[in-house]
């Protein structure tokens, strides 16, 4: 996230604000919020001088509130911000919000943005081990390979291994809905749900035009308790509750290359893979893979699939082999002003909570 400063917030004389603001400044320097970038431009007079020499422990936050290495720490900060630049990426794709009083303007009081730099950001999903591969693979890839926006898809990967990014079980396609308003209530996240919040899901849709699906309350939830759901209702939209992201093909396991389906699952035969190549994109988007008369048998149990296909998204292959795979139902993006992969709106949408 960008953090900006109403510069005013330093000059409040009360203890707590004081207090707060200090913890905040203590707790940017923790490795663990290396996620979130300030924006000092209007904070020049604050922790310089006019020979732009560092003077913010003469403050009374830092004489009050910081200790000796805590003073230490935060000037090597501070002085070493330019080094770490706020790039165009950034202000494009990150979340941004200002630290101050003045609600009306829109401003986080302290207090709240102590705990949106503090807690740790979560995904609801509906299998927390499962589906967590898949959002950990195409974090991987994305990363690691040369996307345009790989800048931003370095950070999700390090919110993933320092753990400030984590899944959380819904334990099925019924239970979202519980789980989110469980931690929209709690005194975690209540009052800064929409910065640390995102849930997604599986479509479960049979074809491409089925929006009859067991996610209309989902919809519903997230559209704010709306009762007719249409068909514009399941994308999402800033102004919902929280972010979310329902998949476009049927279920991740769908979002599977078929070349890389082929080097991971061994029970299919050479006739199955004829049969999977001679279908069309949407087909392979919404087929079920499975054992029963009304999926496509590949030898496998679908309790198996569950543990499988999850696995093969951290195996090694290129993020160009997503791209292949979701090409044929691209994104318009407004604040890229592009059209890109599906997968490229989700770690997009997940770069927002970090």
């Amino acid at each position: 996230m960008i953090i900006f400063f109403n510069r005013l917030i330093f000059n409040n004389q009360d203890p707590n604000i004081q207090r707060v603001l200090a913890d905040i400044l203590v707790k940017l320097m923790h490795k663990n919020c290396q996620n979130h970038f300030i924006d000092t431009q209007n904070l020049k007079n604050i922790f310089f001088d006019e020979k732009n020499q560092y003077n913010f422990n003469n403050s009374n936050i830092a004489k009050e509130y910081l200790g000796k290495e805590q003073k230490r720490g935060l000037e090597n900060y501070i002085t070493n911000i330019p080094r770490r630049p706020i790039t165009s990426l950034h202000r494009r794709h990150l979340t941004n919000f200002t630290i101050g009083i003045d609600s009306s303007l829109g401003e986080i009081h302290p207090n709240a943005a102590y705990q949106i730099i503090s807690e740790r950001s979560k995904i609801i999903v509906e299998n927390g081990i499962n589906d967590w591969k898949f959002i950990q693979g195409i974090c991987q890839k994305y990363s690691s390979g040369k996307a345009k926006r790989r800048s931003i898809y370095q950070l999700i990967e390090d919110a993933i291994k320092n753990e400030s990014l984590e899944s959380e079980h819904s334990g099925g396609t019924g239970e979202i809905v519980k789980i989110a308003e469980r931690w929209l209530s709690s005194n975690r996240y209540r009052d800064i749900f929409k910065y640390k919040l995102m849930a997604i899901f599986d479509s479960d849709k049979s074809s491409k035009n089925d929006y009859i699906t067991p996610n209309k309350k989902k919809i519903q939830f997230f559209k704010w308790d709306i009762e007719l759901i249409q068909l514009a209702d399941y994308e999402y939209e800033p102004i919902d509750r929280l972010i979310w992201h329902i998949l476009y093909k049927r279920k991740i396991e769908n979002y599977i290359p078929l070349n890389i389906l082929f080097q991971n699952i061994t029970s299919i035969s050479e006739q199955q893979k004829i049969d999977l190549m001679n279908k069309s994109d949407n087909e392979l988007d919404f087929i079920e893979y499975g054992k029963s008369i009304d999926q496509f048998n590949i030898g496998i149990r679908e309790k198996d699939i569950k543990e499988q296909f999850p696995a093969i998204f951290l195996s090694a292959f290129s993020y160009r082999d997503f791209e292949e795979r979701c090409k044929h139902h691209k994104v318009y993006l407004a604040e890229a002003n592009e059209e890109v992969s599906e997968i490229e709106v989700i770690l997009l949408k997940i770069a927002k909570i970090i």
